[in-house]
């Protein structure tokens, strides 16, 4: 059975109207297994409609033709829909799915009417049918066969329409809840984008503030506290033109911002940050992370926690970020955990998590990210 199709691969100087478009048609598996399996059923029915005549004479040679007639009309009423069902929709294709039936039951009763009568079965079905009149003429018994078998290959083509008009739609519904999800993920990137480089208000006015303070005290120790909030400003400001970041990145971010702290807070927190070579060129989004280790800056009490520790580790195909610092109640949900699950769940989905665990007097906060290589890599 060889496929059957129409060639639109020539370039048009001018854009083709849709209503004039046609697609390149083939034969699949599916449409082969359709055809076998409706062919499958009608033989099934005739076998059920002869079941009371199985022991007369020649019944088995009926029963034997009847899938090779099934077997023609669905093959050429399948071959007939693939030429039409490129047409456009409306009044024009539905004609044309009629005058395909017609046409192909025609050309069905053409090839089996000869054959039945070489082999007998016109006689055998007679005598079946306990018939006494004399047989029509030939001409007659083709429109006959050809009405009785429109109706079948009408069927099959009108169930094939449908099949194919629902999996367009499922199609045009899986394709736009792709561009849905694409826009969504794009303007949450986007937002991200933004968002990394920004410095808290009350951070950055805080730590002006006490550094003034410390210039009519301590000037020199000013100064480097002053350089080292242009330091975090430095490594903050200019990933606003960057479209992604590395855990590398990140942790250089967290260690900037953290100077500025320990800073103003007699070395508080200690930072340990252990981070494996694998590890660092892996893409990592901007604002998942530090917005996690502010919010374990900022306690209740006023002072940070005496130490933060960041450990990262590639597990299968996931790296882990564990980030553990004291504190009593870390896990309370607030808007802060909120809004780094909803980036997650924004970026990667179900495939990434945060989890958060109190035991001690410490908390744990664990987030799994996809593994994925860096944007330089």
């Amino acid at each position: 059975m060889s496929a059957v199709s129409v060639d639109t691969s020539q370039a048009l100087p001018v854009p083709v109207p849709p209503a004039t478009r046609y697609r390149s048609i083939r034969v699949t598996r599916g449409h082969v297994v359709a055809v076998l399996l409706a062919t499958l059923v009608t033989s099934v029915l005739d076998l059920a409609y002869l079941f009371d005549k199985l022991g007369k004479p020649g019944i088995w040679k009926i029963i034997a033709f009847e899938p090779i007639v099934s077997l023609l009309i669905f093959t050429s009423a399948l071959l007939a829909w693939l030429v039409v069902a490129a047409e456009p929709s409306g009044r024009t294709r539905w004609s044309m799915l009629v005058a395909a039936s017609v046409v192909s039951a025609a050309l069905t009763a053409a090839v089996t009417m000869p054959i039945a009568s070489a082999v007998g079965i016109d006689q055998v079905w007679q005598a079946l049918m306990e018939k006494t009149k004399p047989m029509p003429p030939e001409w007659l018994r083709f429109i006959g066969n050809t009405v009785h078998l429109s109706i079948y290959a009408f069927l099959f083509i009108v169930a094939a329409q449908n099949v194919r008009q629902r999996s367009a739609t499922q199609r045009a519904v899986l394709s736009a809840q792709r561009a849905q999800a694409t826009i969504a993920r794009e303007v949450l990137e986007a937002r991200l984008i933004a968002m990394q480089a920004q410095v808290e208000p009350r951070f950055l006015f805080d730590s002006l503030v006490d550094i003034e303070t410390l210039y009519r005290k301590d000037a020199p120790q000013a100064a480097e506290d002053l350089d080292r909030l242009i330091t975090y400003l430095r490594v903050a400001l200019p990933r606003l033109r960057e479209a992604g970041s590395t855990i590398e990145a990140e942790i250089d971010l967290v260690k900037a911002y953290l100077a500025v702290v320990t800073s103003l807070h007699a070395g508080r927190p200690a930072l340990s940050v252990t981070l494996p070579n694998d590890c660092r060129p892996a893409r990592f989004y901007p604002m998942l992370f530090l917005p996690l280790v502010q919010r374990a800056v900022r306690q209740p009490s006023g002072e940070p926690p005496a130490s933060i520790r960041v450990g990262i580790s590639r597990i299968d195909n996931q790296v882990v970020t564990v980030l553990r610092f004291d504190d009593a109640a870390g896990c309370a949900d607030d808007a802060e955990l909120a809004r780094v699950r909803e980036r997650l769940a924004g970026l990667y989905g179900g495939a990434a998590s945060l989890e958060c665990l109190e035991r001690d007097g410490m908390v744990q906060l664990t987030m799994r990210v996809p593994a994925a290589a860096g944007p330089d890599s």
